[in-house]
Parts: structure tokens; sequence; C-alpha cells
């Protein structure tokens, strides 16, 4: 990534979090595939509140409008108050013990609709287990995991 790109993606983050009124500070790191925005300030609450949703959609918006020149794999991560790595940890637990419970009852079971990168946690968590499958199901904003049992 080069300079003017990381320095037009830190001036729009700028400008979306002077946009939403939040007390917000922006801080970025690049990496070879990667930007690492971490947001800090008196409104973290506010982003992190129903699931980090707000939080979610600046990442979203940010990695929309940047899309065709970042390339390829690229990617741009908002995270706060370790936010991202605690809810990872969290995820990859609630996998591991849907898991077991399928296979104890030998019936399936469907997690609550989540976004498409938690869904994948899911996934990648339990790729390796071979008395599971899990499989996304449902729409837009209701798609869920569900694992089965094999």
């Amino acid at each position: 990534m080069n300079n003017s790109l990381e320095d037009k993606i830190a001036a729009f983050i700028r400008k979306l979090i002077e946009l939403s009124r939040l007390d917000i500070t922006v801080s970025i790191s690049i990496e070879e595939d990667r930007a690492n925005v971490q947001l800090s300030g008196r409104d973290v609450p506010m982003l992190l509140a129903h699931n980090a949703e707000l939080l979610d959609a600046f990442e979203y918006i940010t990695n929309r409008a940047f899309g065709r020149e970042l390339g390829q794999g690229v990617r741009i991560h908002f995270d706060s108050d370790g936010y991202r790595s605690a809810r990872e940890a969290e995820l990859r637990l609630m996998a591991l013990k849907a898991a077991e419970k399928v296979k104890l009852t030998k019936t399936s079971f469907s997690f609550e609709p989540m976004s498409a990168s938690e869904r994948r946690i899911i996934h990648t968590t339990l790729i390796d287990d071979a008395s599971v499958r899990t499989e996304s199901q449902g729409d837009g904003m209701n798609r869920k995991v569900t694992i089965f049992p094999v």
C-alpha cells in the first residue's frame, strides 16, 4: 500500500468520524495486505454497542470506498479496545461448545444471525472437526451458521 493511498484512507476515516460527531481518535498501521485502524476515545462505547454495528459499518463503508484502489485480498480492519480479538475468542468458544452439543444430541444447532466475518470464524474453528459440518443459511442480515452432525 503506498503512502498517498494510506493518507487518503486516513483522511476518509477522519472525515467519517467528524461527520458522525463522535469523540474518537484514529490511528492506522499498515501491513503488507491490510490496514489496521484503531479507534479510541470517549465515544468508544457507542462504536461497540449492539455487537459493534457502528464499528462494522465504518469498516464496511471504508472497504467499499477503497476496494478497487486496495486491490485483491487487501482489507481495512477496524478495532477498538481489543473488541475484535475478544469477540473472536468468544465466537470460537461458542462454536466448540455448540459442536459438542451437536455431537452429543445428534441434532443440528443454529446460531443467531451474524455478520460474514463472524460466520467465517465459526466455520474456520470447526473446519477440522470431522464429526460436524457447518453451513451458512438465510439471506442478508438474517444469515446464520448451522452446525450439523456428520
